[in-house]
């Protein structure tokens, strides 16, 4: 009997052990995912200006005619994103929309994006270059594809549903914010976006961001469109361009697209226009390519990293 007992003892005594085992295992584990969870999050981070859901709509960042906006935004509404490279924004449709926009891909023949620092809101005049403080900074340049149905309905308020992606990310320091918007105009119908009108005072319009805007006219006093801005950390990658000897062929590609540079490529970055990513490579050859068989045909734009950080993005066509 008491070697009996002693067996069970001990039998009792090991599995106790080896269940703490897998307790503490799956307690690292857990943590492991939870750190790396924590990590991707903390690797993207976004704000919404104004913090509010009060009724208004504006014209300006998705008319189907020209239009320059310029949108004053007060530092102390993006202290979230300091140090971070802002890279993409969005905007929203209104609650009383009926439908996703567009019914057709809407295509702007050029869309431009310049970020600076500026004055306070209430600062604010109707002159554009007296509003910026320091240079501009083009982010964005070229044609802007948006495809059907990218800016969703059916919410109160409705989702930031398509992100406009910067060609180059930018660094903000903190200040006073001025991002403008400089488009020709698009061949869909125009889209009103969700607003704080420029009388809603109590939401924070003239006194934490304001708005101003141009048509074929002189400049005017602007409703302030919701704004969604898209940051990420460093993660190695820095505001400085690689543009030393750079070109990417053929364009359009079937298969393998090929880069010349001077610089040494060491990663790819693909993203589609509702500013998702869609590839990642690293590269290991001596002449950088990109192996494209994966990708749908249509438009994308391809970000570069050299081994020192620095980043160049262009756009090329999958056949």
């Amino acid at each position: 009997m008491k070697t009996t007992l002693f067996f069970k003892q001990s039998e009792t005594s090991d599995s106790v052990i080896l269940s703490k085992r897998k307790i503490k295992f799956s307690l690292t584990f857990l943590f492991v995912v939870m750190v790396t969870l924590f990590a991707n999050l903390k690797a993207q981070t976004s704000k919404i200006i104004p913090d509010s859901n009060v009724s208004g709509s504006f014209l300006g960042p998705l008319a189907n005619s020209a239009r320059t906006y310029q949108m004053l935004i007060d530092d102390t509404q993006l202290t979230p994103l300091v140090g971070k490279y802002l890279n993409s924004i969005s905007f929203r449709l209104l609650a009383s929309a009926s439908s996703a926009w567009p019914a057709a891909d809407a295509t702007f023949s050029s869309y431009q994006i310049y970020l600076s620092n500026g004055v306070d809101p209430a600062n604010r005049q109707l002159d554009f270059a007296a509003n910026i403080t320091g240079a501009q900074t083009m982010v964005r340049t070229g044609a802007l594809i948006i495809p059907a149905g990218s800016l969703t309905s059916g919410g109160d308020p409705n989702a930031f549903s398509y992100n406009i992606l910067f060609d180059t990310p930018y660094l903000y320091s903190g200040g006073n914010l001025i991002l403008e918007i400089r488009h020709t105009g698009s061949n869909s119908s125009s889209l009103s976006t969700h607003s704080v009108t420029s009388t809603n005072t109590s939401a924070g319009y003239g006194t934490l961001f304001s708005a101003c805007w141009q048509g074929t006219g002189g400049v005017l006093n602007g409703n302030f469109a919701y704004i969604k801005i898209n940051s990420l950390d460093t993660l190695g990658v820095k505001s400085v361009t690689i543009d030393d000897g750079f070109s990417v062929y053929p364009n359009p590609v079937k298969d393998n697209l090929f880069i010349k540079s001077t610089k040494e490529i060491v990663e790819f970055n693909v993203f589609n226009f509702a500013g998702q990513k869609v590839l990642y490579q690293k590269n290991n050859t001596k002449i950088p390519q990109l192996n494209t068989s994966s990708l749908s045909k249509g438009a994308y734009i391809l970000q570069m990293i050299d081994k020192e950080g620095n980043s160049t993005s262009t756009k090329f066509v999958k056949e």
